[in-house]
């Protein structure tokens, strides 16, 4: 009962970590011991830098939070959670190149940029319908 508890406490930290710029964000799920995640992890590195203002990058430990990355069907790494606007949209279960991961992330930013766009057409138009 307390790990539930816990969880969704995790759960929550991290949701709204993601949540307080309203970017899309990225997070690697990755282990120490995992070559996969190290070259994950340098390959965000290099990414972060070019998409700074555009996309949150968050790091968590496999070994530290597995209840809570179970429950997203996560149990090995590298994985990448690809979240907009507070919500899971993808999840990548394999390590990406460089140039992969960059196209990924561009898609990403593009929707989030799409969907503001679209929402806050809907409001302008819908603002004077009654």
């Amino acid at each position: 009962m307390k790990d539930t508890v816990n969880q969704s406490e995790e759960e929550k930290k991290l949701f709204d970590e993601i949540s307080i710029n309203c970017k899309p964000a990225i997070v690697l799920v990755k282990a120490e011991w995992s070559g996969g995640s190290h070259i994950m992890n340098l390959i965000l590195n290099k990414i972060e830098e070019k998409f700074q203002n555009q996309i949150n990058v968050i790091r968590i430990d496999l070994e530290t939070h597995k209840d809570l990355l179970r429950s997203f069907g996560i149990e090995s790494v590298p994985a990448l959670l690809l979240i907009n606007k507070g919500q899971i949209v993808e999840v990548i279960k394999e390590t990406l190149s460089q140039k992969t991961l960059q196209q990924v992330i561009q898609d990403l930013i593009y929707k989030s940029d799409s969907l503001e766009d679209k929402l806050s057409t809907n409001s302008r138009n819908n603002k004077y319908n009654y």
